[in-house]
């Protein structure tokens, strides 16, 4: 049986994604640690094959780097990694955006990038969901759209995300891929 392990919160997610996998696989959901200290990490690491992260929306860049750091320690047989991340780390959003809690929006983007390159150089698969504003309840159906492709800013609803999500471990989507979601 895969073991998955979920890493933070973030609007619920956390919860949202071990609640849809874990009648089909071993799931530990990490929610009250320190995410800057890798040690932290390693007790939960052993025979993981699925890590998600679900962190933010600040200081992204030194939490990954922590996970990473706990990776090289312990050595789990990592299979995926899952990483939320936001609409706008490409460029590809056609106006501009204010994040929800977020002063500077350079300094929180660099951040984001710099995790995101983290877990890319890696080098085992990943799927980075790159959300517009997250909100409780759905608007409409779900566009998943490619990186380089541009996007508009907007809400998607967290279950869409968790759902988005937990498909890429089920059905092995969009491997290798970095996504936007959005809502139409």
């Amino acid at each position: 049986m895969k073991k998955v392990l979920i890493i933070g919160n973030f609007h619920q997610l956390g919860q949202k994604v071990y609640d849809k996998l874990s009648n089909q696989y071993e799931v530990n959901l990490l929610d009250n640690i320190d995410f800057e200290d890798a040690r932290a990490f390693a007790d939960n690491l052993a025979g993981v094959n699925v890590i998600y992260t679900f962190l933010g929306p600040l200081d992204v860049d030194l939490q990954i780097g922590a996970v990473i750091q706990a990776l090289d320690r312990v050595n789990p047989p990592l299979e995926q990694f899952i990483m939320l991340s936001t609409a706008g780390i490409d460029n590809e959003l056609t106006e501009e955006v204010t994040y929800p809690n977020v002063d500077n929006n350079k300094e929180y983007l660099n951040q984001q990038r710099y995790a995101v390159k983290l877990v890319d150089e890696y080098e085992i698969p990943y799927t980075i969901l790159r959300p517009v504003e997250i909100v409780d309840e759905q608007k409409g159906e779900l566009d998943v759209i490619d990186e380089g492709i541009s996007m508009q800013y907007g809400r998607v609803s967290a279950d869409n995300v968790a759902n988005t999500a937990a498909k890429v471990v089920k059905y092995q989507q969009f491997i290798n891929q970095s996504i936007g979601l959005i809502e139409r």
